[in-house]
């Protein structure tokens, strides 16, 4: 080989080094951009997993319920909370009694004392009911916060049995579902748990539906992923349907 074709020779090597590097930043570009792509798709089928699993969650217990406490009737605008009473055909220990039948007389709810929930508090013991800033604002006969003391709609034999919520609410990024514990000894003798987590917003809005025995709220719930992107699901429930 002589000393020009060594050099021709040098100069092709090197132009094929360089178009091949450039190859593979652009394909490491191209890979990369794949990457992100499918991650981003990926977080977003999570978000969408958890949304809906934590919808139907709140369907099961808003469409078996009978009482919607929170928002109120007199609530305009949406709400940060959802509060219903314990479906009345709920039994979670299989004992034969219906969880909400608290003197188990095969009537639930059928009892009630002047403070309906038995929990001690002005509403729902921890919740803001009306919806102005204030929790637990009044006397624990106050059952909806609003500064009037009620009465139980029929006068109790002896108040043995109450109303025990079923509440959603949002806290640090989770949505908590609270749920009465089995045989509570009051309305204040509940737990709560986690049912999704990278939780953004939740609006609860009760429809006005022209019928008073008619109860409805419209549900979204809006998660977030760390990258800063935002989903929002919504879903119409309609109490005493299941």
């Amino acid at each position: 080989m002589t000393r020009r074709q060594s050099g021709m020779a040098l100069a092709e090597l090197l132009v094929a080094s360089v178009i091949a590097a450039l190859v593979m930043v652009s394909l490491s570009g191209v890979l990369q951009g794949v990457q992100q792509t499918e991650a981003h798709l990926s977080g977003r089928a999570l978000l969408q997993r958890d949304a809906r699993l934590a919808l139907a969650r709140m369907a099961t217990m808003v469409e078996g319920s009978q009482r919607l406490l929170v928002p109120l009737e007199t609530t305009s605008g949406p709400r940060d909370v959802l509060a219903v009473a314990l479906p009345p055909g709920l039994d979670r220990d299989g004992n034969g009694f219906a969880d909400a039948d608290n003197d188990r007389n095969g009537s639930p709810d059928d009892d009630l004392p002047a403070d309906e929930t038995h929990d001690g508090a002005a509403g729902i013991k921890g919740v803001d009911d009306d919806g102005d800033g204030s929790i637990d604002n009044g006397g624990s006969t106050d059952n909806d916060e609003d500064g009037t003391v009620g009465e139980a709609p029929v006068p109790p034999k002896n108040g043995n049995d109450w109303i025990d919520p079923v509440v959603y609410r949002v806290s640090g990024g989770q949505l908590l579902e609270r749920l009465p514990n089995l045989n509570p000894t009051s309305g204040a003798d509940y737990a709560e748990r986690v049912i999704a987590e990278k939780v953004v917003s939740l609006e609860v809005t009760r429809i006005a539906t022209g019928n008073r025995r008619t109860r409805e709220v419209l549900v979204v719930l809006t998660l977030g992923d760390p990258a800063g992107e935002t989903a929002s699901w919504a879903r119409r429930l309609r109490l005493g349907v299941r």
